[in-house]
């Protein structure tokens, strides 16, 4: 690989990231208004009225893949090609892994699926006191309002429906989000920090901030960690990839599964982990992390004899 920006710092290079990442946003932002428009003029732009009329749900399931295409992936992968002669690689798509690898990282993602309901728990119980409280009303009826929204683009008809919302929800997230996060933000926060472990704690931050569902962050920053490692132990951004999609994808198919009747636990409610098996959750992450470094080192070493 030859790095093309080794006479830029690192703080100019997250800069030219921002810069690409708000540039996708504003290319998303005038086509996503003149589809809109296109299909149903002004009064079309009210979230609710879109979200009960049957016809514009496939048009916002477009818009909100292309979401992901043209705010994260583009960008990370632009910011590849200008950083290095072999952007695939710099990014971390050529880096092979190991079977015994994907079974870790799989078994991880189930494994903290208690860990984190119990941190969505805590992030659930925090309240803004004094003057904040109507700052924290606000956001909690957002969020209402917003998980009505994700129930209404989840509503499924049938497999093609299903299967274009796991396409919506956790394919397209695994690979343009990692992309971005751990394949271009994460290490270039590595390289600007001089550390691991700051670089992968702030960008799992960052992650779970630009979701913009705060009483979710603390889940979302743990799951953001957890891929954040896992691409810092396995050099794969293939690895963090699956990783999403595993978690995204599980919530996608157990709701298919509730609509379908299959299973009784609604698993966007309110469902309660006791502490006991949400830190026995996050015990077996920790080992499952420690299993994957201890993996990745022994794989780089056989590379390297051969």
């Amino acid at each position: 690989m030859s790095n093309k920006f080794q006479y830029t710092g690192y703080g100019m290079q997250v800069f030219i990231l921002i810069a690409l990442t708000i540039a996708g946003f504003v290319f998303y932002f005038l086509l996503s208004m003149i589809l809109l428009l296109g299909h149903g003029g002004l009064q079309m732009l009210d979230a609710q009225q879109m979200l009960n009329d049957p016809a514009m749900l496939g048009l916002l399931k477009m818009l909100q893949s292309l979401s992901s295409i043209m705010i994260f992936l583009l960008p990370a992968l632009t910011f590849a090609w200008m950083a290095d002669t072999e952007p695939l690689r710099w990014i971390g798509l050529r880096h092979a892994f190991g079977m015994k690898q994907l079974i870790v990282v799989i078994g991880l993602m189930v494994a903290s699926l208690p860990f984190i309901g119990l941190t969505g728990q805590w992030n659930e119980q925090i309240h803004l006191g004094g003057r904040l409280h109507e700052l924290e009303t606000w956001i909690r009826n957002t969020e209402a309002l917003a998980e009505k929204q994700t129930r209404l683009l989840l509503t499924t008809h049938g497999i093609t429906d299903y299967l274009v919302n796991l396409l919506m929800i956790a394919i397209l997230p695994g690979i343009c989000e990692e992309a971005f996060f751990r394949g271009a933000l994460q290490r270039l926060l590595i390289g600007w920090t001089g550390r691991t472990t700051p670089g992968v704690v702030l960008t799992a931050l960052i992650f779970s901030f630009l979701h913009f569902q705060f009483l979710g962050f603390l889940p979302r920053f743990i799951l953001g960690m957890m891929l954040g490692y896992v691409y810092t132990y396995s050099g794969s951004l293939w690895l963090a990839m699956i990783g999403h999609f595993v978690n995204n994808g599980v919530d996608v198919t157990l709701m298919y599964f509730y609509q379908l009747g299959w299973i009784s636990t609604d698993p966007m409610g309110n469902s309660h982990v006791d502490l006991w098996s949400g830190l026995l959750s996050a015990a077996i992450v920790i080992a499952l992390l420690l299993g994957l470094k201890r993996l990745s080192a022994q794989n780089m070493a056989s590379r390297e004899v051969q």
